[in-house]
């Protein structure tokens, strides 16, 4: 019989207000301890996974994971300015069968690879101040369609478009030629930013010019939809804006900031909440979730703009169900990383110990993995946050790190750098 470290699943003890500060994590854990819920005992058996597949690989190959595919890219090349052929091998999810092999040539990093059709895309950094570039290859061959000093926004395949962004404009290429079909200027002094995201394309693209203008724009055409002159504030030509959603917040000259409902701009709310060194996302459940930069989160509500709650505590969060999945900043290494936290209130609810989130099951539930420390195990796991549960998939040998959950597959690279598939049903 094997001891498993699952860390501890607690439950804290109900609250009146968003603390402040944290108690010291011994004292917590004192007062905490009448609260415990553990699901999986500490010291059961590990569940033995089933036999995976593997997908050969080499040390410095890098994946990449999109729907029900994977891409394998061959060699290392970190250094800018750096020409080199790679190889990008796509296989099919879950069946890990291998499709085809597409030779790309970057002067640079890769960071992005898309596939769409009959065509893949990479994007790869041209050089250190942070020039990017894209390039299209017919899948399955070496062959070159276009090449783009430009960063790789989002593909549609349906419409055999990509958009690209410069510091000068964004713009909306066609996939096989890349002929621009569109362009739309960068402000000097403004922004454009994509909004309402559906699968991997946008639903709007929002612009604030010099002169306090707001826009919202046809992504697929670059065609205006609506305007709105939003007041500068004073010492600048405008503001700053953040889409979430279905909404775009800007800053509208006074404290606070104003928000109006995609793609009409029509005036939904102001708050006085100060965002204007904060950082937006969506996927934050019922809430528009505000980060700053450092640490701490201001939670509003999206129909009034009402601020709910405001925490020092908090690094980021996302939605799971009725609940937050939330970070901390600052913490120990024995302290909790995943922590649940009630939306109305910012109170936490309990915490997951040392496990880390990977994807969201649909129910509410999210699945995680568990690193053993000092050894290449890795428990893999289905947490729910309603009731703090832990329900153990499995545990995996050899693992070094780089685990992900897509397509019904728990996916890791092993210590001899080939990539394992298991099951997740």
């Amino acid at each position: 019989m094997g001891v498993i470290d699952l860390g501890e699943v607690r439950r804290e003890a109900p609250a009146t207000v968003v603390p402040e500060r944290l108690l010291p994590h011994r004292a917590l854990l004192a007062l905490l301890s009448i609260a415990l819920v553990v699901q999986v005992a500490a010291a059961a058996a590990p569940v033995p996974a089933p036999r995976p597949v593997i997908v050969p690989a080499r040390l410095g190959d890098t994946m990449f994971l999109a729907h029900n595919r994977m891409m394998m890219v061959s060699g290392s090349a970190t250094v800018v300015a750096q020409v080199s052929r790679r190889t990008i091998s796509t296989y099919a999810l879950p069946s890990a069968k291998l499709l085809t092999r597409t030779t790309v040539t970057v002067s640079g990093a890769i960071n992005q690879v898309l596939l769409a059709g009959e065509t893949i895309l990479t994007s790869y950094q041209v050089d250190a101040s942070g020039t990017w570039a894209t390039v299209a290859v017919t899948k399955g061959t070496d062959q070159t369609r276009w090449r783009q000093t430009a960063r790789l926004i989002a593909i549609s395949p349906e419409d055999e478009l990509v958009l690209l962004g410069t510091d000068d404009a964004v713009r909306g290429v066609d996939l096989l030629s890349g002929a621009t079909r569109w362009s739309l200027r960068r402000p000097t002094d403004g922004y454009i930013a994509e909004a309402g995201w559906v699968g991997d394309y946008p639903r709007w693209l929002v612009l604030l010019n010099e002169s306090g203008r707001l826009e919202t724009r046809d992504p697929r055409t670059g065609a205006l939809i609506a305007t709105r002159v939003v007041p500068s504030r004073p010492g600048r030509a405008n503001g700053l804006i953040w889409p979430v959603d279905d909404l775009v917040m800007a800053d509208d000259g006074g404290p606070g900031v104003g928000a109006y409902r995609l793609p009409g701009l029509t005036a939904l709310w102001h708050t006085d909440a100060d965002l204007s060194t904060t950082w937006t996302q969506v996927g934050c459940g019922r809430l528009i979730c505000a980060f700053l930069h450092q640490r701490g989160m201001t939670a509003l509500d999206p129909a009034t703009g009402r601020e709910l709650w405001h925490s020092d505590r908090w690094a980021y969060a996302e939605g799971i169900g009725d609940y937050l999945l939330a970070t901390r900043a600052e913490r120990g290494l024995d302290e909790p990383g995943l922590w649940v936290i009630d939306p109305a209130t910012g109170r936490p609810k309990g915490d997951f110990g040392r496990w880390e989130f990977l994807a969201p099951t649909g129910d509410g539930r999210f699945y995680a993995k568990l690193d053993v420390r000092g050894e290449y195990r890795v428990h893999y796991g289905v947490l729910d946050p309603a009731t703090l549960s832990v329900r153990l998939l499995g545990t995996v040998e050899d693992v070094s790190d780089s685990c992900q959950a897509t397509a019904g597959l728990f996916i890791c690279r092993l210590i001899d750098a080939s990539v394992a598939m298991w099951p997740l049903g």
